[in-house]
């Protein structure tokens, strides 16, 4: 579950700015903006797939119990991880590629914030990753997001 970072160690002796973890992983952001992850691979702990993406840029990184979400320095979005609790955000992926400026995360999903105020929800539908029902709502005016195990809460600007 990620207590062994011996594969890693060499990159994570210096330049590490934070760390987060998942139930059985951990990623690494260091002061060059690459991430280095190790764990269980179910959990997030091999980011082989995104390695690239993750190879400078990334400014903060979010969990759910099995899955991480990191945003670059360009407001774009990668994640890896299990893809049912937020670690595929390909469904998604057209509205996460710019001007996502924080995001929240679930036990089992992700919520992102864009600076025009609008909401992208991906992950289990059980937890907060499907807001096609209150889409409209979303769509403009957030302000604030809030997060519990398995639901998200958004505070809307009223005119």
């Amino acid at each position: 579950c990620g207590g062994d970072s011996s594969s890693v160690s060499t990159e994570l002796s210096s330049g590490v700015t934070s760390i987060i973890s998942t139930d059985c992983a951990f990623a690494a952001v260091k002061s060059d903006g690459s991430v280095i992850t190790w764990g269980d691979s179910i959990f997030g702990g091999n980011s082989s797939s995104v390695s690239t993406e993750l190879s400078s840029g990334v400014t903060s990184i979010y969990a759910t119990e099995r899955a991480f979400a990191a945003i670059k320095s360009d407001g774009s979005v990668i994640t890896w991880g299990y893809h049912l609790y937020g670690g595929d955000s390909s469904s998604v992926s057209s509205f996460l590629n710019f001007d996502v400026t924080e995001i929240y995360s679930s036990y089992g999903a992700f919520a992102a914030l864009k600076s025009d105020g609008s909401v992208v929800t991906w992950g289990a539908t059980s937890s907060g990753g499907n807001s096609s029902h209150v889409s409209s709502e979303l769509n403009s005016r957030v302000i604030q997001i809030y997060s519990s195990d398995n639901v998200f809460v958004a505070i809307v600007e009223i005119d």
